[in-house]
């Protein structure tokens, strides 16, 4: 699928809490790698909320862990299924033990990191809906300087988290590499998918060429798992959402794991 924009919808709440692990520490990570201090303290306090459960989130960590024993469970079962490539389906399975080991070597140090830094909290206080203190007026008047040594700040977090976006990279290919896609149309911008009866899926993702979705063309979804309704939007700058009454192509893939 290349030259291909992905947007990823949760089916379940598992597979939300995964998405937003998952987006959280790419949003880390470009915000280290370009030095955004801003960007990188709010990708920073969202990760936070992911590890350690915060804001009405579950702790990720436990759910992880559970889309990995899940898509486990399904490789085995399609290795009895399909006997010509049980040994190499397998292989993949004892892959998944491998790749959940790497979750346990510096979560410890990643957690400790984002529960004490005084930096993050201060920018968690900035969050608050009453700042009586002005914490938000110091922090913009701060960060740039305190960024200069950005290095020293953010590699300890950085390191920390290796294993962990390993795990979850690997976990992101599986779900996107396993199932196969479907091509579609949305006829006047408009359509319905219908899952398979009998069958529970966890994530449904929809493929749109790079170019349409830079001149703002977005899916939108609605509905529950028995049928989804699929719409697409245009998002013009400095303009409310609008229907795409024209047809649309896209690829989308229903995905039986973490339901």
């Amino acid at each position: 699928m290349t030259d291909k924009v992905h947007f990823s919808f949760a089916l379940s709440p598992r597979m939300r809490s995964f998405i937003e692990l998952r987006d959280a520490l790419t949003c880390l990570d470009t915000a280290f790698t370009h030095q955004l201090g801003s960007n990188w303290l709010h990708a920073a306090c969202d990760l936070r909320a992911s590890l350690l459960g915060d804001h009405g989130r579950k702790n990720a960590i436990p759910e992880v862990i559970g889309l990995f024993k899940d898509m486990k469970n399904y490789l085995k079962k399609l290795a009895d299924d399909v006997p010509k490539y049980r040994e190499h389906i397998l292989q993949s399975c004892d892959h998944i033990d491998d790749v959940i080991a790497l979750l346990k070597p510096g979560l410890p140090e990643a957690c400790q990191y984002l529960t004490q830094d005084a930096l993050v909290n201060a920018y968690l206080n900035t969050q608050k809906k009453h700042d009586w203190l002005g914490h938000k007026l110091c922090m913009q008047q701060c960060i740039k300087a305190i960024w200069n040594h950005a290095d020293a700040r953010t590699q300890p977090l950085h390191q920390a988290l290796i294993p962990l976006i390993h795990a979850i990279n690997s976990l992101n290919d599986m779900l996107n590499d396993f199932v196969g896609w479907e091509s579609c149309t949305a006829v006047a911008g408009s359509g319905q998918i219908t899952p398979e009866r009998g069958k529970s899926f966890g994530l449904l993702v929809i493929a749109l060429p790079a170019s349409a979705v830079a001149e703002g063309l977005i899916p939108d979804i609605s509905g529950n798992k028995l049928a989804i309704r699929l719409r697409f939007q245009r998002w013009a700058p400095g303009e409310p959402p609008a229907d795409f009454n024209e047809n649309i192509d896209y690829s989308m893939m229903l995905v039986p794991i973490g339901n």
